[in-house]
Parts: C-alpha cells; structure tokens; sequence
C-alpha cells in the first residue's frame, strides 16, 4: 500500500514538472553583431531590442517590438497629424456640398447671390472712390497753396502742411482700401466659378464635365 502512494506521490511530481515544462519560456534576440541570443530571462541590458518569446518548442508565440526610438515617434505624430488634417478637409467638403445643395436649386441662383456679393463690392468701390477724388481735390488745392508761398519766398504755414500731410494720408489709405475690394471682386468670382463646377459635378457628372 505505501509503494502504490509513493508512486503515486512520485507521478503527481513528474506530471507538475511536465505542465511547468510546457509553459516554459525562453527569449530569443539579436545583438549588434548579429548574433542570436537564447534565454530563459531576458537581461535587462537587452530591453530595449525586439525579442522574440518562444515556447518549449522552440515556436514562437509572441514578438515584443523593440521601443520607439525619439525620431519614430515624432515621425508616428507628424504622420497622424497629417492624417488628421485629411480627414478634417474632407469633412469640411463634405460639409460645403450638403450646403451647396440645400442652398441652390439651380445654376441661376448661385449666379444671382454672386452678382449681388459682387455688386456690394463695387458699391463699396465707387464710393471709395468718390472719396479718392474729393481727397485728391484736397491735396491739390493744398499743394497750389503751397507753391504760392513758396512763389512769394514764404514758408507754408504750419496748419498748411499738416492738413496736406492729413489728406496725403487719408489718399494713401483710400489706395489701400480699393487694393482691397478689388481683391475682395477676384475672391468672390473665383469662389462662386467653383461653387458652379461643384454644383454641377454633383447634380450631373457628365454635365461638368463638357
């Protein structure tokens, strides 16, 4: 009866060994000399590459990438920044033609909104430019004013210069405001012709297209 117990005792201990055995595992890794390393814990020294973690068969069930490195993963964020920016332009396409079309139900009426946007412009242009024309006025007349004196072997007055210097500077702004609005012309016309093509391209493909 005791020899059966101690054999059973015995088979116990030898199937414990064999389960530990099968889960054993062992680290497989390559050096900077392209040697292989085999062992059953992996060095601390050699943390930082790829490894591969093998079973007592030698396959292997699990590879532990080596760290990214600073360059990588910069170089992860530029990408997902990048991606992101996509996914951002076209959602905001997207956006643009679901307004492109609950907005116009014909060519016509994108062409009436861009000649009224169009015509507040030059409204705002033609007064600019009455504007231009009453300073230009100014200045000249401050100008003759000027060369009278001058003509008399007199100085311009103070108040003379300075209401001259005023009106050169209200025409150099008024300059820069036409610059503007002429601009701002260009902008509309080219937006408003993509506008067209896109309206076209997504109520007939093949309409756009001629």
């Amino acid at each position: 009866m005791l020899r059966i117990k101690q054999l059973i005792y015995l088979l116990l201990i030898l199937v414990l060994s064999t389960a530990n055995t099968v889960h054993a595992e062992f680290y497989r890794w390559v050096d900077d000399d392209g040697t292989i390393h085999y062992s059953d814990s992996l060095p601390p020294t050699e943390s930082q590459r790829e490894q591969d973690l093998l079973n007592e068969t030698g396959r292997v069930v699990k590879t532990i990438p080596a760290p990214k490195t600073i360059g990588e993963l910069e170089e992860e964020q530029r990408l997902a920044k990048l991606e992101e920016e996509k996914l951002k332009k076209i959602e905001k396409a997207e956006h643009r033609d679901r307004v492109l079309m609950a907005m116009y139900l014909t060519v016509e009426d994108i062409e009436l909104v861009r000649d009224e946007r169009i015509e507040t412009v030059e409204s705002a242009i033609r007064i600019t430019k009455l504007r231009k024309n009453k300073f230009t006025k100014k200045l000249n007349e401050l100008n003759s004013s000027e060369q009278r004196f001058k003509a008399n072997g007199q100085n311009a007055p103070p108040w003379l210069v300075k209401s001259r210097n005023h009106y050169q500077e209200q025409l150099a702004n008024v300059e820069d405001i036409l610059a503007i609005k002429e601009r701002e012309k260009l902008v509309i016309k080219k937006r408003f012709a993509g506008d067209i093509n896109r309206y076209l391209e997504l109520k007939d493909p093949e309409l756009a297209a001629e």
